[in-house]
């Protein structure tokens, strides 16, 4: 199971701290820091080192002062990938091949004003030091918390450092990911952040099917809900006692085993914010696509597809169905093969899975998954650092050891091999990007049809590598060729971008929390969940949809709506 996170961690590019490093969307943040500026900044352009980011230096270092200048950050351990890193490297938190680099180079002392053992304690340092005002210098936040930052005036304007000192690649990688990143960051006209960016149409879901079965029972791939619905009942036949026609969880928004694919064949978009007929915002968790939706996975479940008892099934209960041969059918994401469905192959060799587009629930209408933006961290940097272009310069540094073309040190600061796919985990500053995955896939395309890996570089290299491998019978990287290889999710991912038959549905809402979402939304969206748990498990009748809708409004929906229609009228 280890080996499957660090996988997964590694294809999307994340940090998984808390208030230490940034990761992807839905995990908890960690904060770096840092202050100073670097061994070659400022007025020299000079290069420092071969093949290394070109910055320029003050007038105290280009005069030979080999004293560091020490930026702070903070993080969480990690009991699985950073242990397993420690295990087979001479390295630490501390002391690694980044933080050496970060010295030689720019002439940072990188520091930890704490390492925390857990993300509730090291959320609760953070919360500490925002009440002392001794935040690290750089910080990697969500939305809520930068919000809060700005208004307690602990974070300074990072857009003139940014315009300043980004290089091109760094520019391109951010400006690659919208402008709604940016805006996502800035408040009353001033960018207080710098986005971890990320991959929006990896947000939009897909089937995942056993392939095998498919072929032995001679079914097409499905159009409709009803070919999905006939399919699940050829499975369960064929696997009897035991069939789960479709793996659900009882997380509902889980980008595995969740319900928001199904619910996009309806026009439903849970969790979003969607335009109505009058260009007006409304909450896709009470529309009455969302009620056609919940009628018709309680009417799956009154079948017998899904399983009597998802509404207590974490994700790891309800894989146990895929893993052990008793379901077919998944709704999920890009990774999905990575975890759980590599878990079956493990087990079942001989099993396949291949991904497919959602369905809708009526011949002939558009394929319209639902997008979000992926981009859930923000990099700040405290109002008490004294180099705040430092953060700056170290991402630059970044992006040139694992994405430029000609200068990438790939295979050494990013992914050794042999179980250290996860090195650069160890930088306090990481970065993803908005295509990332999808170049990867078109690069390897034609080297795995002709298995020449060619002038393919750093994670194109390593990935054509794993799926060559696995097109050659290793079946323990099948799940990475399930990504990039030949009919993956990746290549589904961009005929969904491409194809003229397919509308993807954006959630229009990116903005900070309003003031209402603080106070009200968790719980708000709380009591949604438990009424649909029970009209899917037919607990309630479907009618209850419209009461607690109805109680949603009153209790802080109708404010909530009218923030979020404020917000969007300025953009």
């Amino acid at each position: 199971m280890k080996r499957k996170l660090l996988a997964i961690l590694l294809i999307f590019i994340l940090s998984v701290c808390t208030f230490a490093g940034c990761g992807k969307n839905n995990t908890e943040n960690a904060s770096g820091n840092s202050t100073g500026n670097s061994t070659g900044n400022s007025t020299g352009n000079e290069d420092v080192n071969e093949g290394s980011t070109t910055t320029e230096t003050n007038d105290e270092q280009s005069t030979g002062s080999s004293e560091l200048i020490p930026i702070t950050f903070s993080r969480v351990q990690s009991s699985t990938e950073e242990t397993d890193i420690f295990a087979k490297l001479d390295e630490s938190y501390d002391d690694n091949r980044w933080t050496k680099l970060y010295e030689e180079q720019l002439g940072y002392d990188v520091q930890y004003l704490w390492i925390a053992s857990s993300a509730e304690e090291g959320t609760q340092k953070f919360n500490a030091a925002v009440a002392a005002g001794t935040i690290p210098d750089v910080i990697c936040v969500d939305k809520v918390t930068l919000k809060n930052l700005v208004e307690a005036d602990l974070v300074v304007d990072m857009a003139p450092y940014y315009e300043e000192y980004a290089s091109d690649l760094l520019k391109s990688i951010i400006s690659a990911a919208g402008e709604q990143c940016i805006q996502a960051c800035t408040f009353e006209g001033v960018q207080y952040g710098i986005p971890y960016v990320d991959c929006d149409i990896e947000t939009a879901q897909m089937i995942w099917l056993r392939q095998d079965w498919l072929d032995e029972l001679n079914l097409a791939a499905p159009t409709t809900t009803a070919d999905l619905e006939n399919i699940m009942k050829a499975f369960n036949e064929k696997v009897g006692e035991g069939a789960v026609g479709i793996a659900l969880c009882n997380d509902l928004d889980n980008v595995s085993m969740g319900i928001s694919g199904w619910c996009n064949a309806y026009g439903a978009y849970p969790g979003f914010w969607i335009k109505d007929s009058n260009d007006k915002l409304v909450y896709g968790s009470t529309t009455q696509e969302m009620k056609n939706a919940l009628a018709g996975l309680a009417d799956l479940y009154q079948k017998g597809y899904i399983d009597k008892e998802f509404y207590v099934n974490d994700g790891t209960k309800a894989a146990e169905a895929l893993i052990n041969d008793k379901c077919g059918v998944m709704y999920g994401w890009h990774a999905s093969s990575l975890w759980p469905l590599q878990d079956n192959i493990d087990q079942n060799p001989e099993a396949d899975w291949m991904p497919y587009s959602i369905v809708m629930e009526n011949t002939g209408d558009s394929v319209s998954p639902g997008v979000s933006m992926m981009t859930g961290s923000w990099y700040a940097v405290s109002a008490n650092c004294t180099n705040p272009e430092a953060l700056v310069q170290m991402l630059n540094l970044y992006c040139e050891k694992v994405f430029d073309k000609e200068k990438n040190e790939y295979s050494y600061y990013a992914n050794p091999g042999d179980g250290l796919e996860g090195v650069w985990r160890l930088s306090p500053v990481t970065l993803n990007t908005a295509d990332k995955n999808q170049q990867t896939a078109q690069a390897i395309a034609e080297p795995l049809e002709t298995g020449d890996p060619g002038d393919l570089y750093g994670e194109q290299l390593s990935m054509y590598t794993y799926s060559k491998a696995a097109l050659d019978g290793d079946t323990t990287l099948w799940g990475w060729n399930r990504v990039f290889g030949k009919g993956g999710s990746q290549m589904l991912l961009i005929d969904y971008k491409s194809s003229s038959d397919v509308t993807l549905v954006h959630n229009e809402f990116y903005g900070a929390a309003t003031e209402t979402m603080t106070s009200r939304k968790s719980t708000l969206d709380t009591a949604l969940d438990e009424v649909f748990f029970k009209i899917i498990s037919g607990q309630s009748g479907i009618e209850e949809f419209d009461e607690v809708v109805a109680s949603w409004y009153g209790a802080g929906g109708q404010e909530m709506t009218e923030e979020v229609n404020a917000w969007y009228a300025e953009q």
